[in-house]
């Protein structure tokens, strides 16, 4: 098994956001390289999709694309996932691909600065508008 680059963090209660802008997601842990997500949408394998992450701390939004490479049914727990809908759920764990410094920077800034904010976002295969 290959060991990962870079520390994950876990952002269970702090990251959240929307598969095609409809299907909610948490964001179970996340790293400089890779999210694992928890949501009711089981994806692709290989596919990629675009993350608008926004940071409530500082107001900050950054567009990323994933790639998937693993995707489970996960265990059901109602008090560690209210606030996703019930159901089937399926972890799913993403690499980033086409990182660029700007992206790197916020995700720096994220993982520094984990406990001080809750972050937001939006998941899709097309183009985002943020905040729809």
């Amino acid at each position: 098994m290959e060991k990962r680059r870079s520390e994950r963090i876990n952002a269970l209660n702090e990251m959240k956001g929307k598969l095609y802008n409809v299907v909610n997601f948490l964001v179970q842990n996340i790293s400089l390289d890779g999210v694992n997500l928890v949501s009711n949408f089981q994806p692709t394998i290989g596919a990629s999709y675009k993350i608008f992450l926004f940071n409530t701390g500082d107001g900050s939004q950054q567009e990323f694309e994933i790639e998937i490479n693993r995707a489970r049914v996960e265990p059901q727990d109602q008090e560690k996932y209210s606030a996703l809908p019930p159901g089937l759920l399926y972890s799913i764990g993403a690499g980033f691909i086409n990182q660029d410094e700007e992206r790197r920077d916020f995700l720096t800034r994220f993982l520094k600065n984990k406990s001080l904010s809750r972050e937001q976002g939006l998941i899709s295969k097309d183009t985002i508008k943020p905040r729809s």
